[in-house]
């Protein structure tokens, strides 16, 4: 785990992205990016200087995971694992937790096909979390690979 975000590093988050969920930045705040390479393929989430990056466009609003997806929701990018899938937090009160595996982006929303695509992971980010530990224990106890 790296260590906490600077308040200004979340305040620059805050600008740059006001919708971001507050349970995201209470993270940040308390424990900043987490790097976990030899957990499985490996867990991630990142700084708020990454997730700001993760945002490639300027136009004031999330991106979005769309077609052909039943989701139609705005969400935040905030870490991946080590086979490519990155997690995504819902924006607003839900904050339902997407992993997007072989998604494709553009002009700010996430597709691809229905073979892959978006999967709920958790209903929240505390339940996100608790998953994540859950699954770093069971790879320390014994190898076993929980997938997120």
């Amino acid at each position: 785990m790296g260590p906490p975000a600077s308040e200004s590093d979340l305040a620059a988050l805050r600008q740059r992205l006001p919708w971001i969920p507050d349970a995201l930045l209470a993270v940040a705040r308390w424990v900043g990016a987490v790097s976990l390479p030899d957990i499985a393929n490996g867990y991630f989430m990142f700084s708020p200087s990454h997730i700001q990056g993760m945002l490639y466009h300027d136009d004031g609003i999330p991106d979005r995971i769309g077609e052909p997806f039943d989701e139609d929701v705005d969400v935040v990018i905030f870490g991946a694992d080590g086979g490519g899938a990155l997690y995504a937090i819902a924006v607003g009160d839900v904050g339902t937790v997407y992993r997007l595996r072989e998604c494709g982006y553009e002009q700010g929303i996430y597709s691809g096909s229905a073979d892959f695509g978006v999967t709920v992971v958790a209903e929240d980010l505390d339940d996100f979390l608790d998953a994540l530990l859950t699954a770093v224990a069971a790879f320390a106890l014994n190898g076993s690979i929980t997938d997120l």
